[in-house]
């Protein structure tokens, strides 16, 4: 291949790629706020046998009635508690969200606390294996022979449980799973209300970092079901060694069927997300991102994550699910392949819901083709030189 031809193919690759990446006049992409109102988000990072699970809630009314109860599969220390800033769901939220050239937007998602109670009862086979105060929080953490006995103590102790949910304890207890129970210190700062699309007297809780002992990562779904809408959108951060995906809900990768043609985002993008869903089987939930988390995002966050040194993927997975559809939690398994998936879409063009790193692979091979060879400068000049140019014509 003669020198030109390499610099004119050069400019052939690039003139292709600002075709379809400024054909809308931005260059840079906005996050969409696609999942604005998720009812519950969490993150779920795992290593060798040892799972961190983030959780941030939200909740309506005196902060002195706010009750949280997260089951967990191995007994946790006092150690294994804590809170973490609400920034690394922001920076995950960034990283992954579906996005369009040149619409800007907010996110933010949040779990639903109950209200406190009171029933004195006998509570037998309950134990209390520790009690501590963690930031804002009074935590303690339990275990139960019989499900009516947690629920009495429950009740007891000032955490709502609503009536007609002991199969959701059962489904718990039955595993001797451990149970986390949280409500605000009574001595606690009000936290400033949301406002907004929550309504007045909303108020953000700080997330909550529970770190323990499991074979495979777990999202305590089924306990969601006591407190759930007729519909729950769950959104997923899962990052560990590889890409992964749920082992028994049907996992499979946004499909978008037809292009973004400008406007909004958000509503063209929920609707092509819940055509999507309906199209897979029942149950299932769908990929939105998979790829390598940034070293910058690592190592920003690493210690609240609880995650050694070296590479991760993060797997972002949400759906919609009904009651009957929460009967078991969701178990995670590593994916059959670490292929990267994103959905970025380019404004005014067909939607593309997969970007691989093939394409821009193959620009830097073509660049690389052109040589560092000083003979070769004057043509790369006017190579850059002529893909200013024609990208002009894009703005």
């Amino acid at each position: 291949m003669t020198q030109t031809r390499r610099w004119l193919a050069v400019v052939v690759c690039v003139i292709a790629l600002i075709s379809a990446g400024w054909a809308d006049g931005g260059m840079f992409p906005q996050w969409a706020g696609s999942a604005e109102s998720a009812d519950q988000r969490a993150i779920v990072a795992f290593d060798d046998g040892r799972q961190t699970l983030i959780l941030q809630t939200a909740y309506e009314g005196d902060h002195a009635e706010f009750a949280w109860v997260i089951p967990v599969p191995n007994l946790l220390g006092s150690g294994d508690i804590s809170t973490v800033s609400a920034d690394i769901f922001q920076d995950l939220y960034v990283l992954t969200e579906p996005s369009a050239y040149g619409y800007y937007g907010y996110n933010a998602q949040f779990l639903v606390g109950c209200s406190s109670g009171s029933q004195p009862d006998e509570f037998r086979t309950v134990r209390v294996w520790d009690t501590l105060t963690v930031d804002d929080y009074e935590i303690a953490i339990l275990s139960a022979g019989q499900s009516s006995d947690l629920e009495d103590w429950l009740y007891a102790n000032g955490y709502a449980f609503p009536d007609g949910h002991d199969s959701e304890l059962d489904y718990y207890v039955n595993k001797s799973w451990f149970f986390v129970a949280v409500k605000m210190n009574p001595a606690a700062e009000r936290p400033p209300g949301m406002g907004g699309d929550y309504g007045e007297g909303t108020q953000e809780m700080k997330p909550l970092a529970l770190s323990f002992d499991t074979a495979e990562p777990v999202y305590p779904l089924r306990i969601s079901a006591v407190s759930s809408k007729d519909e729950v959108e769950v959104l997923l951060y899962v990052i560990s060694r590889h890409r992964m995906a749920a082992s028994n809900y049907h996992t499979e990768e946004v499909r978008l069927t037809s292009p973004f043609e400008g406007g909004d985002f958000p509503a063209y993008y929920e609707e092509q997300f819940r055509a999507s869903l309906a199209d897979a089987e029942a149950g299932s939930v769908l990929v939105e991102y998979a790829g390598r988390v940034p070293d910058y995002l690592l190592n920003a966050h690493r210690e609240e994550l609880g995650l050694p040194t070296g590479e991760f993927y993060v797997t972002r997975l949400r759906t919609y699910l009904t009651q009957d559809d929460m009967d078991e939690d969701i178990s995670i398994v590593q994916a059959p392949a670490d292929d990267s998936f994103a959905i970025r879409i380019m404004g005014g063009q067909s939607a593309q819901a997969s970007l691989r790193l093939g394409g821009i692979a193959a620009l830097f091979a073509l660049v690389a083709m052109t040589g560092i060879n000083p003979r070769h400068r004057r043509s790369l000049l006017r190579a850059g030189l002529m893909v200013a140019a024609i990208g002009l014509l894009f703005i």
